[in-house]
């Protein structure tokens, strides 16, 4: 198998992961909203407040501070 093909498929199956745990968080939001009668701007602040810690983590997955 070529280094590429490799890449390709890590890549493929990063998307796909990323896809599926995006999925799951709308789809919670959804119950939250109309079956618990969470508010959405509870679930924004809640949004917001973890953007921060989880872009930041995203940004070092390779284990680099890289510009």
């Amino acid at each position: 198998m070529d280094k590429i093909d490799v890449q390709v498929q890590k890549t493929s199956l990063v998307s796909a992961k990323t896809f599926g745990i995006c999925l799951a968080a709308v789809a919670i939001t959804v119950v939250a909203v109309t079956l618990f009668k969470v508010p959405v701007s509870t679930i924004g602040t809640a949004a917001i407040l973890l953007v921060c810690p989880l872009l930041h983590l995203w940004m070092m997955r390779d284990g680099g501070h890289k510009h």
